[in-house]
């Protein structure tokens, strides 16, 4: 029974799941077939990830009921004017800590998944844990002080605006900062497991992918953040099934994403410059696109060989 737990939560050794020949050709066909092969590990992963959003969690909860306090007392009640958004944001800093020393621990077995790498799911949950927990509070703390400073610099310049429509200016400029922060974390959390770097050589580093690749930073944010918010806002029912995804898969998926996109960012930009340093880590090599037949048998008998 024992052992039957242990290969539950730990997983069982054993090589990648395919033969050189039989690899993806591009991280968005491994993306889905990992998703496809790892969807029970992705669950358990989620699961434990939720212990670290449970402050979130409750203070979310917490503040809804006091809206709808204030709602039900006062129905043309101001949620801007009360001050009440900024209360919550600033409550929302000390459950991103938490949330990111948990992001520490979850973006290893999703870094390995993305790159056809086996990974012991709570082993390497807990040895990603106590490593790079330091890093994981200090990027939590800043997503955590974004929040807050994003929200009251957008609305102060908003309000100035009003006399001055210079202000619109620094308001947008405020918005993007904010919004380039969280693309950075696409590529910070990645970059955290997987090189030996200082804190401000991953933020430096993560900046300048995040910027070099704009457009698809853009958009693998707003899939994963904008979207789920506006089906929230405006689908009848969709906060209550999202919310449900969010606990079960969600956040293991959303990282998942992530960890893909920071690999495909550091085969074109890291990779090649460090020494010893893999390219296309779980893809297929195109080299193989080139063999006939009586090749490519012999390349499987090989990898048969080694396992």
């Amino acid at each position: 029974m024992s052992g039957l737990m242990n290969s539950y939560f730990y997983g069982k050794a054993g090589q990648a799941d395919f033969t050189p020949d039989q690899l993806p050709k591009n991280r968005l066909e491994l993306f889905f077939t990992v998703l496809r092969g790892q969807l029970g590990k992705l669950v358990q992963l989620n699961l434990l990830y939720d212990l670290f959003c449970l402050p979130l969690i409750i203070w979310t909860v917490l503040n809804f009921q006091l809206l709808n306090y204030y709602l039900e007392q006062d129905p043309s009640f101001s949620l801007v004017r009360s001050g009440l958004i900024n209360q919550y944001l600033i409550g929302v800093i000390p459950c991103m800590l938490i949330m990111g020393l948990g992001s520490a621990g979850q973006m290893y077995p999703l870094r390995n998944w993305s790159r056809d790498q086996h990974s012991f799911m709570l082993s390497d949950f807990k040895d990603s844990f106590k490593e790079n927990w330091k890093k994981g509070l200090l990027l939590g703390l800043f997503n955590g002080l974004s929040l807050p400073l994003v929200s009251v610099g957008s609305m102060f310049y908003a309000s100035m605006a009003n006399d001055n429509l210079f202000f619109i200016v620094p308001q947008v400029f405020v918005i993007v900062a904010g919004a380039v922060w969280w693309m950075m974390n696409m590529i910070s959390f990645p970059m955290v497991v997987s090189y030996e770097m200082k804190l401000r050589q991953i933020l430096r580093n993560s900046m300048l992918i995040a910027v070099a690749r704009l457009p698809w930073s853009v958009l693998f944010l707003a899939l994963t953040t904008v979207v789920p918010f506006l089906l929230a806002a405006f689908v009848p029912y969709a906060a209550i099934v999202l919310i449900l995804y969010f606990l079960v898969i969600g956040f293991s998926v959303t990282g998942l994403i992530y960890a893909s996109y920071a690999n495909s960012c550091f085969d074109r930009y890291l990779n090649p410059r460090i020494e010893g340093a893999k390219v296309g880590q779980g893809l297929r090599d195109p080299a193989l696109d080139y063999l006939d037949e009586a090749e490519e048998e012999e390349v499987r008998r090989e990898a048969d060989s080694m396992k």
